[in-house]
């Protein structure tokens, strides 16, 4: 019985081989892109809730009614239009904007709207999100609030 014709592999068979394996690689770099980018997204939303989350309690630490009504959270909105945060103060009374570059991250945007509800209640809204045109709007974070004033010392009605 001559058993030359079953040694070893063929050609078709190594190039299946090789098929297959291209296949398998190809998908674990898939895999790793969209990790990769993921990982990304997340550490700039964490910048981003942690930014928004600063902007909110500098906010709360403004006198009531030392709050100005107004802000856009779609564009850039009061006294300091592109207010860079690292050269000045962005959250004072009158500006609703601030852009702030964070390490390892970029630079943040953030803006606000503060809307009065009545004389004792305002709502405010603040939304961080990345300037990168690769994250952008996937890092978004939005935090709201309602702020009272019930202290006849701040000034507001009883």
């Amino acid at each position: 019985m001559d058993r030359r014709h079953e040694a070893g592999f063929t050609l078709v068979e190594a190039m299946i081989a090789i098929v297959i394996l291209v296949f398998g690689l190809m998908a674990i770099t898939n895999l790793m892109i969209v990790s990769a980018s993921s990982n990304t997204v997340a550490n700039h939303m964490t910048g981003a809730t942690g930014e928004a989350n600063e902007v909110m309690e500098r906010l709360k630490a403004i006198p009531f009614t030392q709050l100005t009504v107004g802000g856009n959270l779609t564009a850039d909105a009061g006294s300091v239009p592109n207010c860079q945060e690292a050269a000045q103060n962005c959250v004072i009374a009158g500006n609703f904007n601030a852009y702030r570059p964070i390490p390892g991250v970029g630079v943040l945007r953030t803006r606000w709207t503060i809307e009065s509800e009545d004389a004792q209640t305002m709502f405010i809204i603040v939304r961080s999100e990345s300037t990168s045109p690769l994250v952008g709007t996937r890092s978004r974070a939005e935090l709201t609030m309602f702020r009272a004033c019930t202290a006849p010392v701040q000034g507001c009605a009883p």
